[in-house]
């Protein structure tokens, strides 16, 4: 499911070599599919293709030149992937460590911030949707070891309601 940010931001991540897309916002999303434009599109496989073939774990060994010139590239993609989106979007880059950009100004690519958008609020109506097609279902954790159940809402015997007591299946 799509995260927001404490003041309401959609998060779009980026980071490379995950599910053949460098963005991420309650799944891959494909570079086509979130309407950047062209140059962006292109900068952003180049990107993910210079970690494949230079920076990826298999490949035996690497220069450190290139981690550096990596993580500063990613900036600037991150900022410009921010431009694109606008003030409703934090893209959060996931190389040396997390770092957030945002932009203040609307979306210079309207319909990329639109494509994000519409893409998030179908993801919340179906996890709407299906949270209503549990029915109020339990939460619970199981124990193959052991066999035991653990319920966040039973009380351990002699506990408090914020204990759980493990139920035998």
């Amino acid at each position: 499911m799509t995260e927001r940010s404490r003041d309401g931001r959609l998060i779009v991540r980026m980071f490379p070599d995950h599910a053949g897309t460098v963005l991420w916002s309650g799944g891959a999303v494909d570079l086509d599919d979130a309407r950047l434009s062209p140059g962006l599109q292109d900068d952003l496989r180049a990107w993910d293709a210079f970690h494949r073939s230079r920076l990826d774990p298999d490949v035996p060994s690497h220069a450190p030149e290139d981690e550096h010139e990596f993580a500063v590239t990613g900036g600037a993609l991150a900022g410009r992937v921010a431009d694109e989106l606008g003030r409703g979007v934090e893209v959060h880059l996931m190389v040396e460590g997390r770092q957030v950009f945002r932009s203040a100004e609307p979306p210079t690519n309207p319909r990329a911030a639109k494509a994000l958008h519409v893409r998030a609020e179908r993801q919340a109506e179906e996890a709407r949707a299906f949270t209503e097609r549990l029915g109020g279902g339990r939460w619970y954790a199981y124990s193959p070891a052991s066999g035991d159940r653990f319920s966040p809402d039973r009380p351990a015997a002699g506990g408090t309601s914020d204990s759980v007591r493990p139920e035998r299946s």
